[in-house]
């Protein structure tokens, strides 16, 4: 299923693109106000231990297959408590959610895209589970940009989840016939563009470089974290308090041009144009892409002598000297109004045992705590043993408005991206996006 992987990718990403007001009116923010929500005592004696009865669990169609992974594992082991789980569709997944809660029949648990749980967190709908988060005796292993997206003002309104990690793959065989070091990927846009050359002169239908040019949700997974690597960001702010860094973004302008030099001088592979993410990474799998920026999960599903021709790198800044990638992924919320938030909680602590989590790249994900990485573990994942090394130069923008600026279709994000890449016209798509980015950053915050 060479498929699967790459489209939970997209999907990930992309799944959100529904603007905040939507989710503001979804919840009674912008009219009425919303039923208030039972209190959830997270203290009370007993709490997460011996639950029964039934937890009603949504999880994204994307992080699904871990879900039932996980799902099956503890209603095997837990005769008292059922979890029920219930795959929601990414593009449908925040409205729904809302509409849930605005109706005062939330689910008991969801698994949700980390990048939107500042959105209800913002809107005070998840529970504070500072208590029990802090007491949990994995808590300092856990992922720390993912534990992040869950905290506000020192309070913990959730947990990570499952990853995913966005990194530059590189095909060794073809990096050997272009008469490159395999074991020296590029480490800055120079090197990029230098492999990319020699690496298309083999022809045959071999490109350099590939990537997926109309895929907003793809893009902003893996080149953003080329200007992390710089400290820089294209939101300044904390959330609700969001400015767009465009104009004047010098790492944005190298960035962009990168990727223009790749596509203009024939460099990146034809498809990156049209790629929408439908079949993202397929033709790197086939041998014929020299590098390109991905998940882990095309490797989740490539055969064995594949994934032993191709090696895997952090982004690098433009000229060099820092690395970062997206510690992207899922993260756990308890609705206020669960029905069942002791038995959530019970389920959450269970997902997050080290015997479940290192199961995670089985379902082409990579764990959210690093002590999974036993000799065992490296021997049967050595990409994703990498992956969570380097988690300390992960990031995760904390912030409301990154599906209005990034995720929404025809956005700010891929309209300079196409406009700068595609067209050329790298001076005018940053001029534009200064002011696209901050008229989709009031959107998102009215």
């Amino acid at each position: 299923m060479p498929i699967e992987s790459t489209r939970h990718r997209r999907t990930r990403r992309t799944g959100a693109s529904l603007l905040l007001p939507v989710l503001g009116a979804a919840l009674g923010l912008a009219g009425c106000a919303a039923p208030a929500p039972s209190s959830i005592n997270v203290t009370a004696s007993g709490f997460g231990n011996n639950a029964t009865g039934v937890v009603q669990f949504w999880d994204r169609s994307t992080t699904s297959p871990f879900g039932k992974l996980l799902v099956d594992r503890f209603n095997a082991t837990h005769k008292n408590l059922k979890v029920v789980l219930t795959p929601v569709q990414d593009t449908q997944y925040v409205t729904k959610l809302a509409t849930a809660i605005r109706a005062g029949d939330p689910p008991d648990l969801v698994g949700i895209d980390d990048i939107n749980s500042q959105l209800f967190i913002y809107h005070k709908v998840f529970t504070d589970l500072t208590p029990q988060v802090k007491a949990l005796p994995e808590k300092n292993k856990l992922s720390p940009g993912a534990l992040n997206l869950a905290t506000e003002n020192g309070h913990y309104y959730g947990t990570p989840y499952v990853a995913d990690m966005s990194v530059l793959w590189y095909n060794k065989t073809l990096f050997r016939r272009a008469g490159l070091n395999p074991d020296k990927p590029p480490a800055s846009y120079a090197q990029i563009l230098s492999d990319a050359r020699k690496i298309t002169a083999l022809g045959h239908g071999i490109y350099g470089f590939s990537f997926a040019g109309r895929c907003e949700g793809c893009l902003g997974f893996t080149i953003l974290p080329d200007i992390w690597a710089t400290s820089k960001d294209l939101l300044n702010g904390q959330p609700g308090h969001e400015t767009a860094f465009i104009q004047g973004n010098m790492p944005l302008r190298q960035t962009l041009n990168l990727y223009h030099q790749l596509w203009a001088d024939g460099l990146a592979d034809p498809i990156s144009h049209v790629e929408t993410g439908a079949t993202w990474g397929l033709n790197f799998l086939a041998g014929k892409i020299g590098m390109m920026p991905l998940g882990y999960g095309p490797m989740a599903t490539a055969p064995p002598g594949f994934r032993s021709q191709v090696g895997m790198t952090l982004f690098p800044a433009p000229s060099g000297g820092a690395t970062a990638t997206f510690d992207g992924g899922a993260n756990f919320g308890i609705p206020a109004g669960s029905k069942n938030p002791s038995g959530a909680w019970e389920f959450i602590k269970f997902a997050l045992q080290q015997a479940q989590q290192s199961l995670a790249p089985s379902a082409g994900f990579e764990p959210v705590r690093n002590d999974v990485l036993t000799p065992q573990f490296r021997a049967k994942y050595p990409f994703v043993a990498a992956m969570l090394e380097n988690l300390s130069r992960g990031h995760a923008p904390k912030t409301i408005v990154y599906n209005t600026t990034f995720n929404q279709p025809g956005g700010p994000w891929l309209n300079m991206f196409t406009q700068a890449v595609f067209d050329g016209n790298i001076a005018a798509a940053i001029r534009t996006g200064q002011g696209a980015f901050s008229t989709a950053i009031d959107l998102g915050k009215s």
